[in-house]
Parts: structure tokens; C-alpha cells; sequence
């Protein structure tokens, strides 16, 4: 399977498991924005596809099957990362930030949460890279890790504040000696 049908593959495999993931956990609040796309996200896969297309026929020489190997490693350690986050929180794990503590809502800090504070995060950033990585494009690589961190760098301290409101002390001394999972963003 060539580098191009593996990153088709990742998009089915990482849209349908958010969809079914969400189903078994918060089946109320399942719908259309469960499969998580958004406008910006499908531009952006779009350019990534196109970025493709031309470097293979305009210079070939871009595409080098180590690279590629080092994308599908992140695109499947990324996968199990999030997913991995995903289970261990289960109903507490939302698509969406919540701005109001539910009741069965807890601070989740087992697991893979004892060795970062959002390791859905930090597992969906390397899954992104790492579709590009994939390809080889040395572009969108470039511009999905910006805007990735960027995207995080603004949600982790918005959601801490919530998770803050909700915990407590409890979640600022988790905070404190956990990191959020994301290079630079405290």
C-alpha cells in the first residue's frame, strides 16, 4: 500500500473510531460533529492532498520512503495516544469544552493522564504531523505543526481554567507537576 492510500486509511480509520468512541461514551451528545470535520480541516487535508499530487509530479524527489516510515509511525502512535486517552477517560472525554461541571464529570489523572494533562491532545497533533509526515510534504508539515500548536496553545489554558473551576486545588497541584502533553505550552 503506498503512502497515499495509507493516509486515506488513517483519515477513515481516525474519523470512524472519534464517531464509534464517541458513541460509547457520550451517546447524548453524538452528531454531525462527532466525526470531527470542520472547514478549516478539510482545507487543510485538502492542501495536503494537492501539496502531494504536485510535489510527485513537480519534484519527485521530495518523496523519500524513510520519511514516509517515520510519518506512519506517528500517525499510529498518535492514534494510540489519543485513543488510548480517549478509553481511560471515557464519559469524561468529550469533542467539545465543557463549560459546565456534569455530575458523573471527574478529574482523570491514572493512566496515561499521570504523564501528561491532555494526551488527546498531544496524540492528535501527532497524528497530524504525521499524515504529512507520510506523504513527505514538507509544507503542510510545516504549517500543520503551527497551526496544530497554535490551536493547543490557545484551548490547554482555556480548559485548564474550566477544569480549575471544577477541581479545585485538586486539579491546580495535578497541573503543577504534569505537563500538558504539548512542546512549550505549560
Amino acid at each position: 500500500m503506498g503512502p497515499f492510500a495509507l493516509f486515506l486509511a488513517a483519515l477513515a480509520f481516525f474519523h470512524t473510531s472519534e464517531f464509534c468512541l464517541a458513541a460509547v461514551y457520550n451517546p447524548r451528545e453524538l452528531g454531525w460533529r462527532s466525526w470531527l470535520f470542520s472547514k478549516p480541516y478539510c482545507v487543510a487535508m485538502l492542501s495536503a492532498c494537492l501539496e502531494h499530487v504536485a510535489e510527485l509530479r513537480w519534484a519527485p524527489f521530495l518523496k523519500q520512503a524513510a520519511v514516509s516510515a517515520l510519518g506512519l509511525a506517528a500517525v499510529v502512535a498518535g492514534e494510540l495516544l489519543r485513543k488510548t486517552a480517549m478509553v481511560t477517560a471515557a464519559h469524561n472525554f468529550t469533542h467539545l469544552i465543557q463549560t459546565e461541571r456534569r455530575p458523573q464529570h471527574t478529574l482523570i489523572t491514572s493512566g496515561v493522564y499521570r504523564h501528561m494533562r491532555h494526551p488527546g491532545y498531544a496524540g492528535w497533533m501527532l497524528w497530524a504531523v504525521g499524515t504529512q509526515l507520510l506523504l513527505c510534504n514538507p509544507l503542510c508539515t510545516a504549517g500543520f505543526a503551527a497551526a496544530t500548536w497554535s490551536f493547543f496553545a490557545a484551548r490547554i489554558p482555556y480548559e485548564d481554567h474550566l477544569l480549575a473551576l471544577f477541581f479545585g486545588a485538586r486539579h491546580e497541584r495535578y497541573r503543577a507537576s504534569v505537563p500538558s502533553g504539548i512542546p512549550m505550552v505549560p
